[in-house]
């Protein structure tokens, strides 16, 4: 993930505790599962363990957070491409 869309969402994640792994990571080891497809504990070395990345995935989906995140995407998205807009109101739920 880039930095500037990290910064975007941030503020979007809600954290109440101190973790071992910075949520950044967390975030990249959800988005490498769901792009990919793989199981949870096939997650590579290079991410939060596989149980703390589903922990997070599990938690922010009960809390809304996903949908925040995607709301607040379809919105940046929308402004910086106008034309676009139509389109993607016009697709069916």
């Amino acid at each position: 993930m880039r930095a500037e869309d990290w910064q975007r969402i941030e503020p979007l994640i809600p954290v109440r505790r101190r973790s071992k792994w910075p949520l950044e990571q967390v975030v990249n080891g959800i988005l490498y599962v769901l792009k990919n497809g793989c199981g949870w504990r096939d997650l590579p070395g290079e991410f939060p363990c596989w149980n703390t990345v589903h922990y997070y995935f599990a938690k922010w989906g009960k809390e809304g957070v996903w949908e925040n995140i995607n709301a607040c995407l379809v919105v940046d998205y929308r402004e910086k491409n106008p034309a676009d807009e139509k389109k993607t109101q016009s697709r069916p739920p």
